[in-house]
């Protein structure tokens, strides 16, 4: 019975990772100046022989949905901000413009929008097939310990209950994901 718990506890804790790499992967994917501002606020610039984030030696602006402005509290390190920001290819080319680093993020098209949608979409699918490929590897491991029969079908139900759970997640942030670049 504990090697059964060990299992499904184990189970959950994969699930929960391929979710939560999800949450990531969609996250980075970008509309408007509110998402971009996040990644520029973590972003790491070599500055004073270390690295700092960029929202400890800057001062970040929101223009409006698709301009940024970044003013760094130093001027000496402007070059630093604006190598970093290019190295990071995001989709968008930052305008150094000596004293500001200016930030024009392209207009999305309906093109666009349908490209990332395919690409979330893909993203979405990929993780549920990572969610059926663990559910059937802790299945396999659930009929290989010495249990009884009707233990074992407990602890598949049990995975199976995770399993659908975690389709659900995904499939919600899928929708929530639609619904925002649709409406934006």
């Amino acid at each position: 019975m504990e090697e059964l718990k060990v299992i499904v506890d184990s189970c959950n804790k994969e699930m929960d990772k391929i979710l939560n790499n999800l949450k990531q992967d969609i996250f980075h994917i970008r509309l408007g100046s509110r998402s971009i501002i996040v990644l520029l606020e973590k972003m790491k610039v070599k500055c004073y022989n270390t690295l700092l984030s960029l929202s400890e030696i800057a001062n970040i602006t929101i223009i409006d949905n698709m301009n940024i402005t970044i003013q760094p509290w130093d001027l000496s390190i402007i070059g630093n901000i604006d190598k970093t920001i290019i190295d990071a290819n995001l989709g968008f080319t930052p305008v150094n413009k000596g004293k500001l680093i200016h930030i024009n993020l392209p207009i999305i098209t309906e093109e666009s929008r349908k490209n990332l949608l395919k690409k979330i979409k893909n993203y979405t699918e990929k993780s549920k097939i990572l969610i059926r490929k663990i559910r059937k590897i802790n299945n396999q491991r659930i009929k290989n310990i010495k249990i009884s029969e009707d233990l074992s079908k407990i602890g598949e139900n049990e995975i199976q209950k995770i399993t659908t759970l975690y389709i659900n997640k995904i499939e919600d942030i899928f929708i929530s994901k639609k619904k925002e670049i649709l409406t934006i």
